[in-house]
């Protein structure tokens, strides 16, 4: 690496740079519902009350916010097969039957079809860059070397980073999960941390986040709206800030996504599918057309 500054700082992708509000949030545990329905591990749920399995499933959910994809599928899979809010490697660790474990992958197949759906759709039409983003990252880039730590597959990443308008330029480099969602983002911080900087910052969005910047041993700063970067350039007068207060979603802020989803699910059940546009526009508006 050529021209290497003293210290870098490192942005995770979805919420930090681009605000996609809770809409991931509902596109993961509903496409982690239809992934369920559409195989064989429809036996799990409960068709007459749905409410039940959205219950399991929000816990496994929040252990794993911004985590990569198929990490946060086995997560909320575990709770609908066994109440246990933990990712597995090997379907097998699910303690289902053989057939079950082979179906595993078409589960992981059809999730990660309408996962990219979703958000290819919301993307398309809600998801905007914040609006402070773009001027704070050409300021910072003047003293700071830039970076994008992402859970987001890599082909992924790169063309969401591109559909965007951001100015490759400035970073050294963007970095994402390997297509089994095996690198995550602690792993990610590692690799820059060790490339020989004096401080690293990791600029992230949620609790998980945090975990990670710990794990990798660098500094962590939480970006929730555009009001934080002003808070964030104030600070960093002083040298690279570190927050290290945990935090959770509030009570408020899972009834929402949590109300949103069972419609979804309700309505998936029912047998009246819905485009990606269709599902996107009602989690943004409340309505299925424009």
């Amino acid at each position: 690496m050529t021209n290497m500054k003293k210290n870098a700082i490192v942005f995770d992708f979805d919420g930090p740079l681009v605000n996609s509000g809770w809409d991931k949030s509902i596109h993961i545990l509903f496409s982690s519902f239809v992934a369920c329905w559409d195989t064989g591990f429809r036996k799990f749920l409960h068709p007459d009350n749905l409410e039940i399995d959205i219950n399991k499933m929000i816990q496994g959910f929040v252990k794993y916010p911004g985590a990569p994809r198929f990490q946060q599928l086995s997560a909320v899979v575990s709770c609908i097969v066994r109440d246990k809010p933990e990712s597995v490697k090997e379907p097998c660790e699910l303690g289902v039957d053989e057939n079950l474990q082979k179906e595993y992958k078409k589960l992981q197949e059809r999730y990660n079809e309408f996962y990219s759906g979703l958000n290819d759709a919301a993307a398309r039409l809600f998801w905007k860059p914040l609006p402070p983003v773009r001027k704070v990252i050409e300021t910072l880039s003047k003293d700071y070397d830039l970076y994008v730590a992402s859970g987001i597959i890599q082909e992924i990443l790169e063309r969401d980073f591109d559909h965007y308008g951001f100015d490759r330029k400035l970073f050294l480099g963007i970095k994402g999960s390997d297509p089994a969602g095996a690198i995550d983002k602690a792993e990610i911080l590692k690799q820059i941390k060790n490339s020989g900087y004096e401080d690293v910052l990791f600029i992230g969005d949620s609790s998980k986040d945090l975990e990670y910047a710990r794990k990798a041993g660098v500094k962590f700063f939480r970006i929730k709206t555009a009001d934080d970067y002003a808070r964030l350039m104030n600070q960093i007068k002083n040298g690279l800030p570190d927050e290290q207060d945990i935090w959770e979603y509030t009570e408020q802020e899972l009834e929402i996504i949590k109300s949103k989803v069972l419609f979804l699910m309700k309505t998936y059940a029912s047998g009246k599918k819905l485009s990606y546009q269709d599902i996107t526009r009602w989690i943004n508006t409340g309505r299925f057309s424009p």
